[in-house]
């Protein structure tokens, strides 16, 4: 940015100047220079209001939209700021930021992961400027990713602030956008259910929540009946799913808040859909609002492990659980629920599996447990449908109890003992626990690698190749790709026994795993003697 335009802000100072620049410089930066940049937010948490008031507007002046190195720069930069403002809401609260950041956030087009930031910005400090700009903007042009929606109205939520319910009834004009459509009802039901307000924001328009109810029902039907006519990528289709599940639960739970019984109708229709979480919501709303169907939905749900837990809260909310059948609040039954449930999350498999059954149950002590715990390992399926139409399943091994995982890896030919060593292996956490690669040794270090090297080939390993170091308590053991007699796989040595798996054609194990066992055998032999 030319120094004559900078010197139109009275309060820029020097380090806020370089911040320009370096924005300015992005695309050029090399990953060293992007990461001192990055450290450089600590500038801009530092500066007064005024300052900060000036640096938004300065931005303004740079080319815009921004190209993608400086709009992460930026993105790191307002998410420290956005922090600091969290732990500090005070500090900055009587300045006027509004129309600066509105100018600027209709500037950085819908490409910017920053502007996010910005609706954050707006969010903490709830004035009532503040929320009429913000309101408007997620009218007008909400963020369209998921993650920058959670992070624009995650502040609204953290605090029980009454000034939120500003943004209602006119906040509902925003349904209309497919990524931001469940937040907004979200946020009038917790509204409600906080008691921020004397009755929920949507109650005048029950009417026109509960067709917007029956219209993503109608096309979540549709999807399921016909889903490769729907001209989408599986990744598009998955998100239209997903967006338009999570719209129907809140507006399940808004008619519940509501406490019409007219929309009962819509409820029905919800309860048709596949889906199991839309399933329940709609039989705990109509259960709310007295419908004996609902209850009768929802206890016939128990039977489904990924619905189980929250069957359950509602079954103990409605006074229900009693016709709950009793082998689904079992341990077991419940652990099981938390495995499903934990797979079924989007960062995971995306769906619950089609089969979950009891592997191995046993009580011990655990890594971070001063008692012993009961732990589950559950054997679950998938069945998949490759592009040929042909199905293939796939199976594993996942736990329940002191923590819920699933490897990739397959461990379904393992012990019990050993699969559980795995995960209390990728639980543990200890300053006297750590491994390093072995390109990151120092040269002390690779002589203990050479070392561990030379006992596995005296025990009869061949081509080695050395992946890790593991440090334990003080004990040394190297993690190797290797071969014995002709068979590929992992070996771990340490300087008293050495392990070896062999690599299996499917989903094999690989050194991070087999080091997760070496450490989860110590570990439990030692808390359970």
């Amino acid at each position: 940015m030319e120094t004559a335009r900078l010197a139109a802000f009275a309060f820029m100072n020097q380090r806020l100047t370089a911040l320009l620049e370096d924005l300015a410089a992005a695309d050029g930066l090399s990953a060293a220079g992007q990461a001192r940049a990055a450290r450089r937010a600590a500038w801009l948490t530092e500066a007064s209001a005024e300052e900060l008031v000036e640096f938004i507007a300065a931005l303004g002046h740079l080319p815009l939209p921004f190209a993608p190195p400086a709009d992460r720069l930026l993105a790191t930069w307002l998410t420290a700021l956005v922090q600091a403002r969290r732990k500090e809401s005070e500090r900055w609260a009587a300045t006027e930021w509004t129309p600066a950041i509105e100018r600027l956030y209709r500037s950085m087009g819908q490409a910017s992961r920053a502007r996010a930031q910005l609706l954050a910005w707006l969010a903490i400090g709830a004035s009532a400027a503040e929320l009429d700009t913000l309101s408007q903007l997620l009218i007008d042009d909400p963020p369209s990713e998921d993650q920058d929606v959670v992070q624009a109205l995650a502040p609204l939520f953290q605090r029980r602030r009454g000034e939120v319910a500003q943004l209602f009834p006119r906040l509902f004009a925003a349904l209309s956008h497919s990524a931001i459509a469940a937040p907004v009802v979200d946020l009038a039901n917790y509204l409600t259910r906080e008691k921020l307000v004397s009755r929920h924001p949507g109650a005048q328009r029950v009417e026109q929540l509960a067709n917007l109810l029956g219209d993503v029902v109608q096309s979540l039907l549709r999807l399921e009946e016909m889903p490769a006519e729907q001209g989408e990528s599986p990744q598009e289709l998955s998100r239209r799913v997903a967006r338009g599940v999570a719209l129907a639960v809140s507006l399940c739970d808004a008619l519940a808040l509501i406490g019409d019984a007219a929309v009962a109708g819509k409820l029905y229709q919800a309860l048709e859909v596949r889906h199991r979480r839309l399933r329940t919501e709609a039989a705990a709303a109509l259960a709310r609002l007295g419908d004996q169907r609902g209850r009768d939905a929802l206890v016939e749900l128990a039977a489904e492990p990924v619905a189980r837990l929250r069957v359950l809260a509602y079954a103990e909310e409605l006074g229900i659980k009693d016709r709950i059948d009793p082998q689904h609040m079992t341990p077991v039954a419940r652990a099981e629920a938390e495995l499903c449930v934990w797979l079924a999350e989007p960062t995971q498999y995306g769906l619950p599996p089609v089969t979950c059954e009891l592997f191995d149950q046993r009580r011990q002590l655990w890594p971070g447990y001063d008692a012993p715990v009961e732990c589950f390992l559950f054997r679950f399926q998938y069945v998949v449908t490759l592009e040929d139409g042909r199905e293939r399943s796939f199976s594993n091994i996942g736990i329940a109890g002191p923590v819920t995982h699933a490897f990739v890896a397959d461990l379904g030919d393992l012990p019990a003992g050993d699969i559980y060593a795995a995960f209390a292996g990728w639980q543990a956490e200890h300053e006297q626990i750590r491994e390093l690669d072995v390109e990151r040794l120092s040269k002390s270090e690779q002589l203990e690698v050479e070392r561990l090297k030379r006992r596995l080939i005296d025990a009869g390993f061949a081509e080695i190749e050395p992946r890790r170091v593991g440090y334990f308590f003080g004990d040394k053991a190297l993690v190797a790709l290797a071969r014995r007699d002709g068979a590929p796989g992992v070996a771990v040595a340490d300087f008293q026994e050495i392990s070896f798996f062999p690599r299996r054609a499917n989903r094999p194990l690989g050194p991070e795993e087999v080091y997760c066992i070496y450490k989860g055998r110590k570990l439990l032999a030692a808390f359970n003697r």
